[in-house]
């Protein structure tokens, strides 16, 4: 992949914005390659922007939904207490950063965002992501360093909350891979340790908690989910694919819908941890936005019959099928069509 474009896919979460001009970071060469690249693409960001918020971040996020997208129906919560937004994780990059532009056009602060460290194997990532309010979490830690990390995590998302801040975080670690918006009981445990979670249970995050559901019409990394089903594997250049097709690929309309803040009055007990978690995907579902092939994809699963589905989805299927070949061989064209129904509807069965 080229370098430019491979490191362009940093900026959407410039939507964290920094709260100063740092030329230092903004004048690093590879930060400069990228306004090259995307001058190239029809956007020219200044080289010397004096508000990085308002110079970069909003243009950027702006070109990746006049380019990429039929636009975004986003539905906020006019009341915007300090808090945790929790929600659905299609996209590795573009669900936070469209969620923020979202809150910017609604004149409310953005959230810091919660995103795994295989986003910032670069120094300079790292260091551009950290300034603009990213915060991040290593899953491949283990024993005694997966909990310090737990502990330390939960109290920096704890402090934020009691600063008067925002906190984006995906429902669970990864992208939904079948269609399925499950939240994580860990996750929840881990979110409420730093507010006296391990006595007080899910009460611990009583009027903090806030659900969000983003709904793509399609989803551009469908082909590279259904690879690493099939393989069982994903190669180093995966996620680096999955955020340059999720920026520039077509995502048709984009629906973002937030929740009013959840009551957790569950015991703290296991049951109560996981009754809490089937409350947060309820209230996601609740939150009632679609992809345009979710009801059909749902439909053709339940009654094992894909004989009903649209063109257009019929089509995508097709399309996928024949990107799938060149990179793995020939797919049945059954199992294509079951995985990526499964891709495409949404829910839980919880």
């Amino acid at each position: 992949m080229d370098t430019c474009l491979r490191d362009s896919v940093c900026l959407p979460f410039l939507c964290g914005y920094m709260q100063d001009s740092d030329s230092a970071l903004t004048q690093l060469p590879e930060v400069q390659k990228i306004r090259s690249y995307l001058l190239a693409k029809g956007l020219d960001l200044p080289e010397y922007p004096a508000d990085i918020q308002q110079e970069w971040s909003v243009p950027f996020t702006r070109w990746v939904v006049a380019h990429a997208t039929g636009g975004v129906e986003a539905t906020l919560q006019a009341e915007d207490a300090p808090g945790i937004r929790i929600g659905t994780h299609r996209d590795i990059v573009c669900d936070p950063a469209l969620y923020n532009l979202a809150r910017f056009d609604a004149g409310l602060p953005t959230t810091h965002i919660v995103l795994g460290s295989n986003l910032a194997r670069l120094p300079w990532v790292k260091s551009l992501l950290i300034a603009n309010k990213a915060i991040f979490i290593d899953r491949s830690l283990t024993g005694r360093a997966a909990l310090e990390q737990h502990i330390s995590l939960s109290q920096t998302i704890s402090d934020i909350v009691d600063d008067g801040g925002h906190v984006w975080i995906a429902q669970a670690p990864g992208r939904a891979k079948d269609g399925r918006d499950e939240t994580s009981v860990a996750l929840l445990k881990m979110l409420a340790k730093a507010r006296g979670g391990d006595d007080l249970g899910p009460r611990a995050l009583a009027n903090i908690l806030r659900p969000i559901a983003i709904r793509y019409d399609v989803n551009p990394c469908d082909g590279l989910l259904i690879k690493e089903r099939i393989v069982g594997t994903k190669d180093k250049r995966d996620d680096e694919r999955s955020m340059k097709f999720g920026l520039e690929g077509w995502k048709g309309v984009v629906r973002i819908a937030e929740g009013s803040t959840l009551q957790a009055d569950h015991e703290n007990s296991r049951e109560g941890w996981a009754a809490f978690a089937r409350n947060v995907d309820h209230a996601i579902v609740a939150l009632d936005i679609h992809g345009q092939w979710a009801q059909e994809a749902e439909t053709a699963l339940a009654l094992k019959d894909s004989s009903n589905l649209s063109a257009a989805f019929a089509e995508r299927i097709a399309k996928v099928g024949q990107k799938l070949e060149k990179l793995i061989g020939p797919v049945d064209k059954a199992k294509l069509t079951t995985m990526m129904c499964e891709v495409y509807r949404e829910g839980t069965t919880r």
